[in-house]
């Protein structure tokens, strides 16, 4: 049986990438992207489809079996320190999905997480979903770019079974 929701998001995804496939700035952005988080993790998404700058919202959404990876087209002007910020978000939602514990597993361990440190040490949006999720591409995020968090966080994320993440480079 065909499934109207993973049919939207297949012929969404494809119809992104077909539009952007000879764009020399999103080429440009994917490549910079990648290449900082190749040099820090195994293994990365293939493609990634970009929404028009008025979308905002960068996102990973896993429909089955299968993930798909949307940046926003805003981020490619954004300030150097803070450009690839949505796309290493995002593919720590992307690492995590593909070795994410059960939901009433992370629900179970995030209900004791320090929330106020956890605001403080990581950011606001990381305790925004009840389920720790956002925490680890948050704390991914940060490890990409070089942030070192405490024995505390680092628990957390590797309970949550948050993507490894390489040092230095």
């Amino acid at each position: 049986m065909i499934n109207p929701v993973a049919l939207k998001y297949k012929f969404l995804y494809n119809s992104l990438r077909y539009i952007n496939r000879n764009n020399p700035r999103t080429k440009k952005y994917q490549e910079e992207g990648f290449k900082i988080l190749a040099s820090k993790v195994d293994k990365l998404p293939s493609e990634l489809a970009f929404r028009p700058k008025f979308i905002k919202q960068s996102s990973c959404i896993k429909v089955f079996d299968k993930l798909y990876l949307f940046i926003s087209k805003a981020n490619l002007k954004k300030p150097v320190e803070e450009r690839f910020d949505a796309l290493f978000h995002e593919v720590g939602h992307w690492l995590h999905f593909q070795n994410m514990p059960a939901l009433t597993e992370r629900k179970q361990i995030w209900a004791n997480a320090d929330i106020e440190k956890i605001k403080c040490d990581v950011s606001e949006y990381a305790v925004s979903a009840n389920d720790g999720k956002e925490f680890v591409a948050e704390v991914f995020k940060g490890l990409v770019k070089g942030k070192v968090y405490d024995d505390y966080i680092m628990s957390l994320y590797k309970r949550l079974n948050g993507p490894n993440v390489r040092r230095g480079k």
